[in-house]
């Protein structure tokens, strides 16, 4: 049986080093086994928009913190009702190079 391709997630954010995301996923990707690679990487504001252009498309998905959660709102392709509601993201999903905000 073929290996399965390992897709890359991760966290977004400025700053970022502080945050407890990558372990806790790593550890809950190991655990489950799963072809996933999660890590941090750290965006500046003014990056946001080439970031969500960009990189962003070769990721399977990645979750937002601060300070990004509303100017995320306004870059991806598509918003699922709740973030809609509330006008912000902590979510995104690439679906096919589609940028869904959750």
């Amino acid at each position: 049986m073929p290996a399965k391709k390992i897709q890359q997630l991760a966290v977004i954010g400025d700053p970022i080093s502080h945050s407890l995301s990558p372990a806790m996923q790593t550890a809950a990707i190991q655990r489950l086994k799963a072809p996933f690679r999660y890590r941090a990487i750290r965006v500046k504001p003014e990056g946001l928009k080439d970031f969500m252009r960009g990189k962003a498309k070769g990721l399977a998905g990645f979750n937002i913190t601060i300070p990004h959660k509303e100017a995320a709102a306004t870059l991806v392709d598509r918003l699922a009702f709740e973030a809609q509601l509330i006008g912000a993201v902590n979510t995104v999903l690439n679906k096919n190079g589609e940028l869904i905000g959750f």
